[in-house]
């Protein structure tokens, strides 16, 4: 991909009661980090690590402090996945690039996020890349680069009861999905994008982005009522890669966490169980 992109890093799920959330992706099957939170920042977060990505559940623990528009977007979205990291090999090089392209970036910022653990308080530090507005459309894109891997990926927090491997798909929802091809074919490469009829698909290392018609929303999951969606563009569903589906789904019965098998195997919940987002598993 171009400007040194490498995939997605991570998901950021926005929620209202972050204690709550902790609990609900327990009940899925996934092993939570200890609480961070985002230094001189509103925001604190649990976050669920895998090998090459990871998702972070993002809510308000200090209300007197700047948010970066969390309260804003949950009050108009509600909850539900709020925004999409991208993995780089080198912050410095990417930003050089993307401004090369004529990007409007602000960045690298240094991003320090204090973690309490049992034996003490370590201090992970990222660097990011923050994206005009529209230069990864639907998703609110930007650019996360991790200086210390090693304190985020324990070998402990990468195994989880569920079995999931990685994240598979995302799928978004936007009116006119064809029209976002040549923004996504600027940032990432004219090779990412594939478009069927009014379906376009964004390829991102091993994840897929899948932007569809709330018409074809409505035909891959008829089960999901509309209200329980904003309106477009928004971020609908989340499915995630497991060893064994039935594995997955008994670790859901044992925990009583409802969900639905679709005809092809996989499970999905419903979005009101799941912090407003449909959460898959797929083998």
């Amino acid at each position: 991909m171009l400007h040194g992109i490498t995939g997605i890093d991570h998901l950021v799920i926005a929620v209202e009661d972050l204690e709550g959330a902790r609990e609900t992706w327990g009940r899925l099957g996934f092993t939570l980090t200890p609480r961070g939170r985002h230094r001189d920042m509103a925001t604190g977060n649990y976050c669920i690590m895998f090998p090459s990505d990871y998702v972070e559940l993002m809510g308000i623990i200090d209300p007197d402090l700047p948010d970066r528009g969390l309260r804003e977007r949950m009050a108009r979205n509600g909850e539900g996945l709020d925004r999409v990291a991208f993995a780089v090999r080198d912050a410095d090089e990417t930003a050089g690039a993307l401004k090369a392209s004529g990007y409007d970036i602000r960045g690298p910022v240094d991003l320090r996020r204090p973690l309490e653990l049992p034996e003490g308080e370590v201090e992970p530090r990222f660097r990011l890349i923050l994206l005009p507005d529209g230069a990864a459309p639907v998703i609110n894109g930007f650019i996360c680069h991790h200086d210390t891997p090693e304190i985020v990926r324990r070998p402990e927090w990468l195994e989880h009861p569920n079995g999931v491997l990685s994240i598979a798909s995302l799928v978004a929802v936007a009116e006119n999905p064809a029209a976002l091809a040549a923004t996504w074919q600027k940032l990432l490469g004219p090779g990412c994008t594939v478009l069927t009829d009014d379906t376009l698909t964004v390829h991102t290392g091993d994840t897929a982005i899948i932007f569809v018609t709330p018409d074809h929303l409505s035909l891959m999951y008829p089960a999901v009522a509309d209200d329980e969606f904003p309106p477009p563009p928004f971020m609908a569903a989340a499915t995630f890669r497991v060893a064994d589906t039935a594995a997955t789904a008994k670790v859901l019965d044992d925990r009583g966490m409802p969900y639905r098998l679709d005809p092809g195997g996989s499970i999905q919940t419903e979005p009101a169980d799941t912090n407003g987002l449909l959460v898959g598993f797929e083998s």
